[in-house]
């Protein structure tokens, strides 16, 4: 794994499009994370799967960017404090790459961490104990309209490229975080060489569609006591439009007056038909059938 490679310097890159429109992202042997501004990122990064120790009851919500992690992390919460209250802090607090080891080993338990990287990169220590993980994926259609407003409103990217130079590079995965193809596709791997782990996928249409089913379903993966009354709570509670206006977040990250200020933008299945030209549809559908489409996943573009 590159994560056990010795190298000195992990340098910032520009990755531009063919709009000549740059993303400054950090190189880490070539998987390209964002910057978070904490001295010992580089070395933490690299050390995480061998040094990073997990604990018996970690919870570690995993996905692909803008796939409902915000949503699914306040969801967990509220099944282990029993409660159907938002916390007073973002799932950043809870972000492992986001995060020094001291900070991480400093967590109190149980400790419902979240993370964009994938498998591999992760404390091998996590697979030793068989923590619980979970893993929410969202249709890609979507996950690029949200992608692309989420790198035009945060500051720390100071990106302005066109919608059309964003999808290109999300396609090629020219970008933090890389591809959502490739994700998904060692996801799906992970989740097939490892039948046994305990690994709960939560798809963002289902959640939408089925709320009080899926939360209950993910009571049951995290062996957590439930009643009818505390599902129907939890799902009023983390309602998009509760938890757009109800939920805290520092906004002080965000620029204004721009469509996309804020953590919670839109929340919608199927918004990407609004944002989508046909050419553009036709050349997603064939870069999805070249990348994905043997997996047969389940994936809803409407519901």
């Amino acid at each position: 794994m590159f994560i056990e490679r010795i190298v000195l310097t992990m340098p910032q890159k520009d990755l531009l499009d063919s709009e000549g429109k740059c993303i400054k992202v950090l190189d880490v042997d070539g998987f390209y994370l964002p910057d978070f501004k904490f001295p010992s990122q580089e070395h933490d990064i690299r050390s995480m799967a061998d040094h990073y120790l997990a604990r018996d009851d970690d919870v570690l919500l995993c996905n692909y960017p803008k796939s409902g992690t915000h949503w699914v992390w306040e969801i967990i919460q509220m099944l282990f404090t029993q409660k159907a209250e938002l916390i007073g802090h973002t799932k950043m607090k809870g972000m492992i790459e986001s995060m020094s080891k001291e900070s991480f080993d400093s967590l109190p338990s149980p400790r419902i961490l979240n993370t964009h990287l994938e498998l591999p990169m992760l404390p091998k220590d996590c697979l030793r104990r068989e923590c619980k993980i979970v893993y929410t994926m969202r249709n890609p259609k979507d996950v690029a309209v949200s992608y692309y407003h989420h790198h035009h409103g945060l500051l720390m990217y100071n990106y302005d490229g066109s919608w059309d130079g964003f999808l290109e590079r999300f396609l090629e995965g020219n970008i933090d975080y890389m591809s959502w193809f490739d994700n998904v596709r060692n996801w799906h791997k992970a989740i097939k060489e490892h039948k046994d782990y305990p690994i709960h996928v939560i798809h963002y249409e289902d959640m939408q569609q089925n709320g009080i089913e899926e939360i209950r379903k993910l009571a049951n993966f995290l062996e957590k006591p439930y009643n009818e009354k505390l599902l129907k709570d939890i799902q009023d509670k983390c309602q998009f439009e509760s938890m757009q206006k109800d939920k805290f977040y520092d906004k002080s990250h965000w620029k204004e007056n721009t469509t996309g200020i804020g953590i919670y933008r839109e929340g919608k299945v199927g918004g990407w038909k609004k944002v989508f030209t046909v050419a553009q549809n036709e050349k997603f559908d064939k870069v999805f059938q070249e990348k994905i489409a043997d997996l047969n996943l389940d994936i809803k573009l409407t519901i």
